[in-house]
């Protein structure tokens, strides 16, 4: 028996890895959908705020978006004043990546979890407390 820390991470793993293999027919990967998802819901951030937002390093964020940015999913334009920063947007391809993305995923996971007497609602919400309390330290 592992401790919820681990069990955590072992789920976790195991949704992206079957949320890639599903992703991988429309050419993308759930990190790379996770990215999309929070610019489209966010226009305008910056690299450092979205990897703030998504919780992964600025390097690796950076990569994600030149991926994206070459492959015409996302733009990114100089915000005028502020030096080199840059806000990030997600162009037509880029919206519909997001659209096709989702409906793939759809609720399977909700409805993985319904299957097994679990309100994924409930969890979902005991699962964000957690994270906040540990974010607060």
């Amino acid at each position: 028996m592992g401790t919820l820390a681990h069990d955590l991470h072992v789920l976790v793993r195991r949704m992206d890895r079957e949320a890639d293999r599903r992703l991988a027919a429309l050419g993308t990967s759930y990190s790379r959908y996770v990215v999309l998802l929070v610019t489209g819901e966010q226009p305008g951030l910056t690299q450092r705020d979205l990897a703030e937002a998504i919780g992964v390093s600025e390097p690796a964020t950076s990569r994600t978006v030149a991926a994206l940015v070459a492959g015409g999913a996302m733009a990114s334009e100089r915000v005028p004043g502020t030096g080199n920063r840059r806000a990030l947007h997600l162009t037509d391809a880029g919206r519909r990546l997001v659209d096709d993305a989702s409906a793939v995923l759809g609720s399977s996971f909700d409805d993985l979890a319904r299957s097994l007497g679990i309100d994924p609602e409930a969890m979902a919400a005991d699962v964000r407390r957690l994270a906040e309390t540990v974010e607060e330290g």
